[in-house]
């Protein structure tokens, strides 16, 4: 930032913003609406962007393309450096650590963030088996993919605009796209997709525009009204912490920590705001912010693929404190300062080539992969071909010639028993119907609003032939991810609901165990050895929890049963079973356990076959 710009109060302003952030992304129950921290940049951003272009237009030597060509200069030496270096080395990091399946997902976001485009794909992004989201090195890039469009419009707006004009402009926009925003979050449902779109943060940047363009038109510069600044930290304050309550978000929601910000903007602060925000503390970490908020993620994200959760416990808390704050402070000292100056452009165009030979990264990834599977351990059936979140042929398994048929519901956890039912169905002469979906046990009044968007409009349909299905099944096997659904009140509503309509005398439902649960997915453990790293692979209790209740719900119902099958050999040594990796994530069992587990299962299965045949 020009010395001419330079307010100590805006570097504080951004150390809360980048504080929020990093405690709202290292647990969101401690500051849940600290993503609003985001926000706050983003009007910094357009009143700094708007503030430098207005002056410089206001120079007698002034001419568009000379600006422009500032401008543009001035924010690849600001930006660029510490990015890319940031995606090279965590380009690098993902190819020792992640799995080659989870590899290949993470060069599509790498590549969509070389081009500051990743705010698109994260708004499209959902894959059952792909990392969640927190596992996702590089999300955090969509509000700097977001802000580098905005650059593209910004300086032609500003410069070719009279003042009076811009101002208008900027409050239409601000006005507008906010009501688009609106309209897609409350009427279409499109909330990822709004979340992550420019044109739902572009009311952002007008707003710091706006107050740039008061500061600059203000009559009387001497006039400090501290009362703006005192309101201005409570909104701030009071969005950090209410914001997940009140609505949607963006939209009008956003306005709240906006209004907060602009109204710091407006007037350096002074008084008891001002000493805050000027405070030495503050304005070193308001200094670093860049280089914080673009390195918290991805150790954070790291760490989480390593250990398989979210939260971390405290050795792990602690090295992500420590990770950061070095990583942070080099970047600053070797990337952001020294790229400033004109002679480092040419360091800043090698960045940039050695970003477009990242491809690199994949013989990488390979030579730390240990020697590969066969695909039956890395998968629980072929997705082409069963029908889960799609109808693929009659959904048949087993006994194709038979006319004894069972149908078999639920999600994915339903969907690995397809080699399951297929093999029993032919030893025991029978055939499986099995419908199923991600996320989404295939009943009448899922909650489907619980789940991922882009598996409801999938999630709805397998139920409407699920409805047709169940008029006329006599057996019916329910599995799923028990765990997961019993968190849900609605759902647990839905579930007993759907017992009531489908038992009656002609039929019959057996609730299947959730089998064992593992802290951390076994072939991620099975890489970080290799490594030299060890992580938790021990079981997770629960999954006796959820069977507990499964088991409550078949007591004295005589046609409600519990088929409990976590007792048989296959899972005496989760993940392995006679020697061999039964598991392919920290729930879901592979082909060749699916076969074993009918293996193991068939007298059993046969028994329950034969007295609902009489």
């Amino acid at each position: 930032m020009s010395p001419a710009y330079f307010r100590l109060d805006i570097q504080g302003i951004r150390a809360i913003a980048v504080l929020v952030v990093m405690l709202f992304h290292f647990n969101p129950a401690w500051l849940p609406g600290g993503f609003v921290g985001v926000d706050i940049f983003l009007v910094v951003s357009g009143f700094l962007i708007t503030r430098i272009l207005l002056n410089k237009k206001s120079q007698a030597d002034y001419t568009l393309s000379g600006v422009i060509g500032f401008f543009y200069l001035g924010r690849f030496k600001r930006i660029f450096p510490a990015y890319f270096t940031m995606l090279i080395l965590v380009a690098l990091v993902a190819a020792l650590l992640f799995l080659p399946q989870d590899f290949d997902g993470f060069k599509k976001g790498l590549e969509k963030s070389a081009w500051f485009n990743s705010n698109n794909y994260f708004a499209g992004f959902g894959d059952y088996f792909s990392p969640v989201n927190f596992e996702q090195p590089l999300l955090h890039t969509w509000s700097l993919a977001v802000e580098i469009q905005f650059y593209l419009l910004a300086p032609f707006m500003v410069l070719l605009l009279p003042i009076k004009v811009l101002k208008w402009v900027f409050v239409g926009l601000l006005i507008g796209l906010t009501a688009v925003a609106e309209y897609r979050l409350r009427v279409m449902g499109l909330e990822q997709a709004t979340y992550y779109s420019l044109y739902a943060r572009l009311p952002e940047f007008f707003a710091g525009g706006l107050a740039a363009l008061y500061v600059l038109t203000k009559s009387d510069q001497s006039k400090n009204n501290a009362w703006l600044s005192i309101i201005g930290l409570a909104l701030i304050i009071l969005s950090v912490i209410v914001q997940p309550v009140l609505s949607t978000f963006p939209g009008v929601t956003v306005l709240l920590p906006v209004v907060g910000c602009v109204m710091l903007l407006c007037q350096p602060s002074k008084g008891l705001v001002g000493k805050v925000l000027c405070s030495k503390g503050l304005v070193w970490i308001g200094a670093l912010s860049y280089s914080l908020y673009l390195w918290h993620w991805p150790v954070l994200a790291f760490l989480r693929y390593a250990t398989g959760g979210e939260l971390l416990d405290l050795t792990y808390s602690s090295v992500f404190v420590v990770l950061t704050l070095v990583l942070s402070v080099i970047s600053y000292r070797l990337c952001e300062r020294p790229f400033r100056k004109k002679q480092a452009l040419g360091w800043s165009l090698l960045l940039v080539s050695v970003l477009a030979v990242s491809w690199s990264m994949v013989s990488v990834n390979q030579l730390f992969t240990p020697e590969e599977l066969p695909l039956e351990y890395r998968r629980y059936a072929d997705p082409k071909n069963i029908c889960h979140g799609q109808i693929v042929g009659d959904c048949l398994r087993g006994d194709l010639s038979s006319n004894k048929e069972i149908l078999v519901l639920g999600d994915s956890h339903a969907a690995m028993l397809n080699h399951f039912f297929d093999s029993l169905g032919k030893e025991l002469g029978f055939r499986a119907r099995i419908i199923t979906a991600s996320g989404c046990v295939v009943i009448p009044g899922f909650d489907v609003e619980r789940i991922k968007r882009w598996a409801r409009k999938i999630c709805l349909k397998q139920i409407e032939r699920v409805e047709k299905e169940l008029q006329d099944a006599k057996v019916v096997f329910v599995a799923s991810l028990w765990t997961s659904h019993f968190k849900s009140n609605n759902f647990i509503l839905a579930f007993e609901e759907f017992m009531d309509f489908t038992s009656n005398e002609n039929q019959h439902v057996y609730l299947m165990s959730q089998e064992p649960l593992l802290y951390t997915n076994p072939l991620r453990a099975l890489r970080l050895l290799n490594l030299g790293l060890r992580t938790n692979t021990d079981l997770d209790p629960a999954y006796m929890r959820a069977n507990e209740i499964l088991k409550g719900y078949a007591s004295g119902n005589e046609i409600v049963s519990f088929l409990d099958l976590t007792k048989l050999p296959l899972f005496y040594d989760v993940p392995l079973y006679d020697g061999k990796l039964i598991y392919f994530d920290k729930h879901h069992i592979n082909e060749y356990a699916a076969r074993e587990y009918a293996a193991q299962a068939k007298e059993i299965i046969e028994i329950i076959f034969d007295s609902d045949q009489k």
